[in-house]
């Protein structure tokens, strides 16, 4: 299982949203659903940039070919893979001579050991769910928002209702399902009709895809890079930033 910003990170990620977390209904929930051991509790200090398409895509592996011959004939990338991301494959490319075309700043990224890229081409969460709190899920159907009325406030603390708490362990238990292609049909409280998890529309922070790449400890993207890389996936795309 892919670790880097897919359901594996959210696990993660979670880890410390539990420990920043003063809910200790949602706490237990978290626990429970992701089977997160409290002795895991730790900050961490790493932050990555996903760019992923916006749903999923129909050809996603020839697009990361595609994309892969891009950054490494613009020396964005290096051509080999090496043990430079934090997922449970470890290996991803390094920052090449011209990764400076597409960020902001100059951090002297090369000198860190977590400095790589990594590729998807399989159903992912992609997600920032340590950095930003889980409070929009639109219907397909009706457009309400599963979790209208939940603020960042309730998220965190102590607020949150039963019935909310229900409403979040379901839509929890479907992530795995739908990272592995099996049932992930969502009920929705408003309308009652049944929908696939990834035809819902989630809010900023995460995103159900197919495809994308994450950048470890990448400063902000220029914007004509990612112009230039939109172009080449040829799709609507997302960025996605997050911290762990």
């Amino acid at each position: 299982m892919v670790l880097a910003c897919s359901f594996g990170l959210i696990k993660r990620n979670l880890k410390i949203l539990i420990f920043q977390n003063t809910n200790l209904q949602l706490k237990r929930l978290l626990i429970n659903v992701f089977h997160i051991k409290q002795s895991n509790y730790k900050t961490m200090s790493d932050n990555y940039r996903i760019i992923c398409t916006a749903k999923e895509i129909d050809s996603p592996k020839e697009t990361g070919e595609k994309v892969l011959k891009w950054l490494q004939d613009n020396r964005i990338i290096e051509n080999e893979k090496f043990d430079c991301v934090l997922s449970s494959k470890k290996l991803g490319y390094k920052p090449s001579d011209n990764h400076l075309d597409a960020v902001m700043y100059d951090e002297n990224i090369t000198r860190l050991i977590t400095c790589g890229v990594e590729i998807q081409t399989e159903r992912e969460v992609f997600n920032a769910m340590a950095f930003t709190p889980f409070i929009s899920l639109t219907c397909p159907d009706c457009g309400k928002n599963r979790f209208e009325g939940i603020t960042k406030p309730d998220f965190y603390g102590e607020n949150l209702t039963r019935e909310q708490m229900d409403s979040y362990q379901s839509v929890f238990k479907l992530f795995e399902n739908w990272t592995n292609n099996e049932d992930a049909v969502l009920t929705c409280p408003f309308c009652k009709k049944q929908r696939d998890i990834g035809e819902y529309t989630i809010g900023d922070g995460m995103c159900l895809s197919n495809f994308g790449l994450t950048f470890w400890n990448w400063p902000e993207f220029k914007p004509e890079f990612i112009d230039k890389l939109r172009g080449h996936i040829n799709e609507d795309i997302k960025v996605i930033v997050g911290h762990i």
